[in-house]
C-alpha cells in the first residue's frame, strides 16, 4: 500500500519539478538574473533525476529500504519547495525594483574587490535581509530598494558567502581566521570550566551553562565575523545600520536565553564588536559618536545588563574577533575602509547616514531625490 502511494506521490512531485521550468521566463528580462536561472535549471534537473532514482532503482525499491526511500523523498520535496518559494519566485516576478539592488551589489563587489561572484538580489524577503549561499540568492524586503539607511546590511549578507564557500583558495584565509577564532573561543570556555571546577556552590549548573554558551558561539562567531567584514569594508555606515535595526526591530540588546538556542548574538555584543572594529580602523571619532547614541538608545529602551550577559559575551572574545576578522579580510585581498576610502556605494551609504544625523527633517527629500536619480540613470556607477 505505502509503496503504491509513494510511486504516485513521487511521479506527481516530478511533474511539479518540470512545471517549475515552465515558470521561469525565457528569455530573462534582466541580465542580472541569468546566473540564477541557470542554477535553478541545473538544480531542477538534479531533483528530477533523484525522483527517477526513487522510482526505478532496484536497490532503493527493496521493501526493507522503504524508510530510507521516504526519507530521501521528504528531503527532496523540501529542496524543491525551497527552490519554488525563493529562487523560482524571484525569477518569475523580476521587475525594476529588483534591478537597482542588483546593480548596487555588483558595484559593491567591484569596489571592495569581493573575491566571489556577486549574488543575485531579489526584493521578495518575508522578513529582513537574508542570504541563501546554496542558491547564491540575497533576499531583501519589497520596498528596501527605495531607501538607503538599511542597505549597509548588504555587506554583512555577502560575507556569509565567503564563509560558506567550499574548496575555494580565494576565501580560505578568511575561513582559517574564523577557525582560529573558534579555537580561541574553545580555549576561553575551557578555562572557564577549570575556574568553575575549583569554585564552591552549584558547579554542575554552571558547567552546563558554560557548555551551552560555548555552543552558542559556533553560530555567533560567524555572525560577528560578517558584522566585522561589513565594518572593515564599508566603515561607520554599517554601525549606524545596526543601530537603526536595533532601534526599530530589536528586543532587549542584552538578552540571553539559556532555554532557547540563540543563532545570533545579542545586539549589544554585536555593537561592541562593531565599535571595536571601527576603533581598529581609526574611525575613533565616529565610534565615540555611535557609542554615545547607542548608550542613549539602551537607556530609552530600559534595558539593563545582567551578569549572564557578560559571562556569555566576554570582552576578551569580542576584542579577539576583531583581530582575526581584520587579518582574514586583508588576506583575501578585500579593500579595508579608512578615512580616505572613496567609491560610489561607499560614499553613498556613508553620506546618507551623515545627512540623516545632520538634518533628520530634510533627509527624506534628499534620499528620495538621490534614489530617483540613481534609478533613472542608465549606468549610475560609471
Amino acid at each position: 500500500m505505502i509503496e503504491q502511494y509513494l510511486e504516485a506521490a513521487i511521479r506527481q512531485a516530478q511533474e511539479r519539478a518540470k512545471l517549475l521550468k515552465v515558470k521561469m521566463p525565457q528569455p530573462m528580462k534582466a541580465a542580472e538574473f541569468v546566473a540564477l536561472q541557470q542554477l535553478c535549471d541545473s538544480r531542477i534537473d538534479d531533483i528530477i533525476d533523484l525522483f527517477e532514482y526513487l522510482l526505478t532503482d532496484p536497490t532503493i525499491l527493496r521493501k526493507e529500504l522503504v524508510k530510507e526511500r521516504i526519507r530521501i523523498f521528504r528531503r527532496t520535496i523540501g529542496e524543491l519547495s525551497q527552490l519554488e518559494t525563493s529562487a523560482i519566485a524571484a525569477l518569475s516576478r523580476v521587475n525594476a525594483d529588483d534591478v537597482f539592488p542588483n546593480k548596487l551589489i555588483f558595484q559593491i563587489h567591484k569596489e571592495i574587490n569581493f573575491p566571489l561572484s556577486p549574488p543575485t538580489v531579489t526584493c521578495l524577503s518575508r522578513e529582513y535581509f537574508s542570504i541563501n549561499p546554496a542558491l547564491h540568492l540575497l533576499e531583501v524586503p519589497l520596498t528596501e530598494s527605495e531607501f538607503l539607511l538599511h542597505l549597509p546590511d548588504l555587506y554583512h549578507e555577502i560575507a556569509h558567502l565567503l564563509i560558506a564557500a567550499v574548496n575555494n583558495p580565494k576565501v580560505e584565509p578568511l575561513q582559517q581566521e574564523l577557525g582560529k577564532f573558534l579555537f580561541a573561543v574553545a580555549q576561553y570556555f575551557d578555562n572557564e570550566r577549570t575556574v568553575n571546577s575549583r569554585a564552591t556552590g552549584p558547579t554542575d549548573y554552571f558547567a552546563h551553562v558554560i557548555d551551552l554558551l560555548e555552543r552558542f558561539w559556533i553560530p555567533w562567531a560567524t555572525e560577528i565575523f560578517c558584522d566585522l567584514f561589513a565594518v572593515i569594508t564599508l566603515g561607520p555606515a554599517y554601525a549606524w545600520s545596526h543601530f537603526h535595526l536595533t532601534a526599530g526591530h530589536g528586543g532587549d540588546p542584552y538578552d540571553i536565553r539559556l532555554n532557547n538556542f540563540m543563532s545570533h548574538p545579542p545586539d549589544q555584543a554585536r555593537m561592541e564588536a562593531i565599535l571595536a572594529g571601527l576603533n581598529a580602523l581609526n574611525f575613533k571619532e565616529q565610534a565615540a559618536d555611535i557609542q554615545e547614541k547607542w548608550g542613549n538608545l539602551i537607556k530609552s529602551i530600559g534595558s539593563e545588563q545582567m551578569p549572564i550577559y557578560r559571562r556569555a559575551c566576554p570582552s576578551q572574545l569580542i576584542q579577539q574577533s576583531v583581530v582575526y576578522s581584520l587579518e582574514g579580510v586583508k588576506k583575501i585581498g578585500c579593500r579595508v575602509a579608512s578615512e580616505n576610502t572613496t567609491g560610489m556605494v561607499h560614499d553613498l551609504l556613508n553620506t546618507a547616514w551623515q545627512k540623516f544625523w545632520a538634518a533628520p527633517d530634510q533627509y527624506p527629500v534628499w534620499e528620495r531625490e538621490t534614489i530617483n536619480t540613481l534609478k533613472h540613470v542608465e549606468n549610475p556607477w560609471a
